[in-house]
This record gives structure tokens, sequence and C-alpha cells, in this order.
């Protein structure tokens, strides 16, 4: 057995030195149901029952796992994250609920999490997932998946080589050094593959991130019940209580969701001046328990996928102001973490000038997240040609393998302003999704 290293020691001391987290410990685990489907986690391996078999889990996790490619765990959409696979029926339950929000427990998970990537993920340890065995992420089958999910043109379908610029030729890692290296990919050529709608037009808006639409909400309250029902946004608390805040009070925010196979590196919407970055370091592994047991449909399979509007206000996430000219104003990129996915890189500086389609910062190891959001009195009209598959006006759909989790309508503006588009991302970064003018 692989001996604990001292970060994992120092977890397993912080929980069994305080009762109450030993005892939510120890309960999410006898909390979940010992019956089918939940003798297995998710991915089908036998669910832990007992915290001391925990930390060892996670101490060999953090120090010898790469996620391997699998068509199943891909289905069920828990592929590339080991950790929130073992955790994602105890996350789901009443005592995993409260264990999971406890700063001491996200302090301890970061440092794993930390671990994880910068002594494993971002090694040439991490490559043996990067061949073209049948588990590996450069499988015909894997490749298969992330050009489907990338290629936009219907008159082309460009190659994993003619998309990110590696290749066999490149050696049997096809060039990558690193699983994290493999997922922070560029595009081989991003003014060809994702061109920037109306670049110098600064009513039209563009995707910051390769994304599926999860929600849409207009008129955003400054505090809300972002836990309950309808996950509404609570704009003061999705933004720390920064004082940018008060300016999207009763504006509108739109959320959408990267998988681990999409591109994710982040681009600006907009012209602008950065005028703010704040990094906010959250939970982790937090679910709220309308998505859990206590939900009558059960459990999500795959949180907290159902559950992305209730993070945005807990989880680990960076805000991003930029100053755009008018009529957009200032804006906010919201990017947030995601379980194993918690790392949120910022490549810009308060000040820096951007523009559209600029790259801005990316996820580390997988998908995840993020919201765009826009001032009161800004005239949003989107364009619905951006969001593929959706039919009348604006339906807002996030499909969860093959199963509606969200539907929301709005209805179209009648005149052109800020229009939201693509950068080209299902939402794609290149693609316009949106048109702004400012309401007088």
């Amino acid at each position: 057995m692989l001996p604990l290293h001292p970060i994992i020691q120092k977890f397993q001391a912080t929980v069994d030195g305080c009762p109450d987290l030993r005892m939510f410990a120890s309960a999410m685990l006898t909390e979940v149901p010992d019956k089918p489907p939940y003798i297995n986690d998710p991915t089908g391996t036998k669910q832990i029952r007992d915290f001391d078999h925990l930390p060892h889990l996670f101490n060999y996790t953090m120090q010898k796992v790469a996620p391997q490619w699998n068509i199943d765990e891909y289905h069920v959409g828990l592929i590339g994250t080991p950790f929130n696979a073992v955790l994602d029926w105890p996350m789901a339950t009443p005592s995993g609920y409260a264990f999971f929000l406890r700063k001491e427990v996200n302090f301890h998970m970061k440092r794993i999490l930390d671990y994880w990537r910068d002594y494993f993920l971002s090694t040439s340890a991490s490559t043996n997932v990067l061949t073209e065995e049948p588990n590996g992420w450069l499988s015909e089958e894997a490749r298969k998946v992330i050009e489907d999910e990338t290629n936009l043109d219907p008159n082309h379908r460009y190659s994993f080589g003619e998309l990110f610029g590696h290749s066999r030729a490149d050696g049997k890692h096809w060039g990558f050094k690193s699983w994290d290296d493999f997922f922070t990919r560029k595009f081989a050529d991003y003014d060809k593959l994702r061109p920037v709608y109306a670049p110098d037009h600064d009513s039209w808006v563009v995707s910051a991130c390769e994304s599926k639409p999860f929600a849409l909400q207009t008129h955003v309250k400054a505090y809300d019940t972002f836990w309950l029902k309808g996950q509404p946004y609570s704009v003061y608390e999705m933004l720390d209580k920064e004082e940018e805040a008060e300016h999207f009070v009763d504006g509108t925010t739109y959320q959408a969701f990267l998988s681990a196979t999409s591109y994710h590196r982040w681009h600006s919407p907009v012209n602008g001046t950065i005028k703010k970055v704040k990094l906010i370091h959250g939970t982790m592994f937090s679910e709220p328990t309308i998505t859990g047991f206590m939900n009558p449909d059960g459990p999500d399979p795959a949180a907290p996928d159902r559950a992305q509007g209730y993070i945005t206000h807990v989880a680990t996430r960076a805000l991003i102001f930029i100053k755009a000219p008018e009529p957009v104003g200032l804006t906010c990129v919201v990017t947030v973490g995601m379980a194993d996915v918690s790392t949120c890189d910022v490549t810009v500086t308060q000040g820096d000038t951007v523009s559209k389609g600029q790259e801005i910062g990316m996820f580390h190891h997988g998908g995840s997240t993020h919201c765009l959001l826009f001032r009161k009195g800004v005239n949003l009209t989107w364009v619905t040609d951006a969001f593929p598959g959706i039919r009348r006006k604006l339906e807002m759909v996030y499909m969860d393998f093959r199963s509606v989790v969200m539907a929301m309508m709005i209805g179209m503006a009648e005149d052109t302003g800020v229009i939201i588009g693509e950068r080209g991302m299902a939402v794609n970064i290149s693609v316009v999704i949106l048109g702004t003018s400012r309401l007088n």
C-alpha cells in the first residue's frame, strides 16, 4: 500500500480531530442507499462505505492516476474526474452537503487537487493515458468524440491533427507533454477555425467559452435563494460582494457548460479594458439538497452538473470585470471550478486592453461552467442560430445525456441591440450570441 502523503495525513487528522466533521464524513457514506444503483458509484465501481478507506483512495489517485478515456464515463458525465466519481453519491446526502461546505474540508481538498495537478497531471508521468490504445485519449473513439464536438463547418470535417496541430507524427503521445498539456490544448489556427464575428462592432458580443447553454435569467436580484429550486442567481453572493455587483442587479445572467472533451480556454466576449480580476477560493464538491437524494427524482449521477447555478455562488471561481464601450458597458465573466476541475487560471490583469476573442484564461484538466453578466438597462437580442437545435425565439435547453434538465424561454427584443453570439462555440467561442443596445 502506498504510504500516506503528508497532505493526506493532515486531511485525515483534521477530520478525525473534529467530532462533527468525523460524523459528517462517516454519515455521508452510510447515508448512500445500500441498493442498486447506489451499491456502485455512477461509473460502475463499488461504492465506498467507510471513511477510513477514502484517504487511501485519495492518496493513490493524487499520486498515480491520470484519468483514462472511457466511453461509458463520458456518457455518464464523469469522464476525467476520478475524485468526483467516488464522491458523487456521498455529495448527494444531507451529511455530504454539510461536510463539503466546511472551510477546513475545502482547504484540504484544494491541497489534494493542487498536488494532483502540479506533481502528476502536469508531468510526463500522466502521459500514459495519452495514447491510441482503447483507453487512451488519442484513441480513434476518443478523437471522434472530440472532433464531433469541435467541428463546426458543415462542408468540411477537420481531423484532430488539423484542429489542434498534434498528430501521431509527433510521437507516441502526439507531442503532448502531460495530461494538462492535452487538456489545455490550443487550436492549430485559431483565426481560421474560430474567426471572431464583427470584431470591431461593439454592439455584438461573442461567447467566452466552447460551451452548451445551461440557463438564462433576467432581472436577477441582489440576493436570492440560489440553493433552492430554480437556482435563481444572487448577484452579490456570486460576485463575492464586490462593489461592481450593484451594476448587475436587475440585469441578465447567461450560463453555459464546458464538457471534459471541450476546448478549455476562455476568450473575451467584448472589446474593452480589464477593470478588475478576482480569484475566489470556494468549495470543490458541494452539491445542494435539491439535486441530491432529497430530490424525488433521485440524485444527479454527474453532480454538480444539475447544480451549476448553485455552484456559481459557492465554488472556486474567477471574476473578470471588463469595461466595454457602449452599449455593453461593464460586463463580467465568471468562470467556475467544478469538483476535480477547480483551477481557474486567469491570464489577464487589471488595466489590460483586450480584443473580442482574445484569450483571457483557461480551466485545467477538465470541463466546467461559466457565466456572462450584463448590466441593468442593456437590451439583449439573442441570436438563435448560435445555439444549435434551439427553435422559436430563444429556448435555452441543457441536455443531460438525452434528458432535459432545464428549459427556459425568453422573448426576443424587436429591435437590434447587444447581440450575443459565439466567437465561433454548441455555443463556440467565435460565434456571436447576442446583440445589444442601451435602454433609456
